[in-house]
Order: C-alpha cells, then sequence, then structure tokens
C-alpha cells in the first residue's frame, strides 16, 4: 500500500515541479542536485582475487571500510561541484602532511562517517552557494538557484529554507529517492563504476612498475589518500550527458531530445 502513494506522489511531482521552475523562472542551468551514497572505498567485486584474498588479512578488514561521498550537479550537466567526502578520521596517516584544500574533495569527517545536519549546513554555506555563485557569474546569469534534495536526516529543513532568498530548497516527496533523483538515476551507479575501474588500473600500473609486488601487498599499501585521488578522477570522467540525461524522470523538458528542440523552434522562429 504505501508503495502505491510513493508511486503516486512520484508521479504527481514532476508536473508540481515544473510550475516552481515556471513561477521561479528557472532553467537547467540554475537547478541543482546532490544526493550522498556510502563507498566501501576498498572493496572490490566479489568474484575477484582481491576480495577472495582480502578474506585472509589479519586484523581490521579493509573492504570494511567505508566513506561517505556526495555528489552533485545542474540539470544542464556543465556545472559538476566538488564531491564532499566525510571519512571516520579527520587526520588519517595517510593524510599526514598534506592539505586537505588541495584535494580533490571537500574533507569532513565524523565517527560514522555520515552526512550530518551540521555537516550539510557548513557544505550549503561555505562550498555550495559561493561556488555556484561564481559559476553565475561565468555564465552571467543571475545567481537565482534551485536544490533539490530527499528528505534524509542530514538534510535539516528548518535551517536551509530559509538560508539564502537567493536559492530555493526544493525537497522531494518523502521514499521517492530511487524514482526521481537525479543522482539516483545513473550518476552515482556510473561514478562508482569508473571508481572500481581506476582502482584495478592503479594495480595494474603499480605491478607493472614492481614486478615483485603481489597483489596482496599492493591491496594492503593502498590508502584512504590513493582513494581520494580516484575519486576525484572519477567524478571528472562523469560526463555532462550523463548529467543532464538523468533528469528526464524528474524534468522531461530538460532532457537533451527536448532541449535540442527548443533551439531548432527558435531557430526556424529567426528564420521565418
Amino acid at each position: 500500500m504505501y508503495s502505491t502513494v510513493y508511486k503516486e506522489a512520484a508521479s504527481y511531482f514532476p508536473e508540481k515541479f515544473k510550475a516552481m521552475i515556471d513561477g521561479g523562472g528557472y532553467t537547467s542551468q540554475t537547478i541543482f542536485n546532490v544526493d550522498e551514497t556510502g563507498l566501501f572505498w576498498k572493496k572490490m567485486p566479489k568474484r575477484t582475487f582481491i576480495a577472495r584474498e582480502e578474506k585472509t588479512f589479519p586484523g581490521f578488514k579493509a573492504a570494511k571500510d567505508r566513506l561517505t561521498v556526495m555528489v552533485g550537479a545542474n540539470a544542464a550537466g556543465d556545472c559538476k561541484l566538488k564531491p564532499l567526502l566525510v571519512y571516520r578520521s579527520e587526520n588519517p596517516r595517510a593524510l599526514k602532511n598534506k592539505s586537505k584544500a588541495g584535494l580533490p574533495v571537500i574533507w569532513k569527517s565524523n565517527r560514522k562517517a555520515w552526512v550530518t545536519a551540521s555537516l550539510f549546513e557548513d557544505w550549503f554555506g561555505h562550498h555550495f552557494i559561493p561556488e555556484v555563485e561564481r559559476y553565475c557569474q561565468s555564465k552571467q546569469i543571475p545567481f537565482k538557484v534551485m536544490l533539490i534534495i530527499d528528505n534524509a536526516p542530514g538534510h535539516p529543513p528548518a535551517t536551509l529554507t530559509n538560508f539564502d532568498p537567493r536559492v530555493k530548497v526544493v525537497f522531494l516527496p518523502p521514499n521517492t529517492t530511487s524514482l526521481l533523483q537525479p543522482m539516483d538515476q545513473g550518476v552515482i551507479k556510473t561514478f562508482k563504476a569508473y571508481y572500481t575501474r581506476r582502482s584495478f588500473v592503479y594495480l595494474h600500473e603499480a605491478m607493472r612498475q614492481n614486478n615483485e609486488l603481489s597483489v596482496k601487498d599492493f591491496w594492503k599499501q593502498f590508502n584512504v589518500l590513493d582513494a581520494v585521488r580516484i575519486i576525484g578522477q572519477s567524478w571528472n570522467e562523469v560526463s555532462q550527458k550523463t548529467l543532464n540525461g538523468v533528469w528526464k524522470k524528474l524534468c522531461p523538458f530538460f532532457s537533451p531530445l527536448k532541449l535540442r528542440r527548443n533551439q531548432c523552434q527558435s531557430l526556424m522562429k529567426l528564420v521565418m
């Protein structure tokens, strides 16, 4: 019964959302979505040799070491936000003497490696708003944007709704994330696939340079800084086409085909 209710809510929301867009004058460049995902950064597919070997490692099981990554972009796909990463340690050994500001992610930490309300609010005020404002300035468009998020506990409605009048925060209906949220329609899955592939490439290159290095030894020395670098490379690899295409359920009028049709219609009007 509940699933039917959520599906109905998901079917009604796109039309309601379109009314918000039309009423506020938003475009594909000024509408954003972000979402979190857990990443077992040292875990390989179960059928691989690495995954089987990891079970024999003494002590802490590295494959169970999780971090959270939050990724996001606008509907046009031409403004890819810097990922937020939350790890269980603020200063792991791998980051000793390293500048966190120079990392390809926004580094944050707490004991459970979760995006909490305080972390999200900090990201919203100190990273999202300045980054998007710079983007709008570069495109010479007004800084009036919309952020679409789900109802996760780490997204505090009371704080975010009135945080900045130039940013309209819209919450998806409860339990419709898998049905509507753009980042869940293929972006996160693509990003994780790139991460796994690049990890294998990193392993192959290390073993090519050192013939005496075993897979087991490589995997023992693979650290969270290595993972962060691969996260940055993998996120960079996600294309604008992918970032734009995943909005078709929430905003079918922002799909590449629809946008091309609108552009063609505009050209025809000019010609005629």
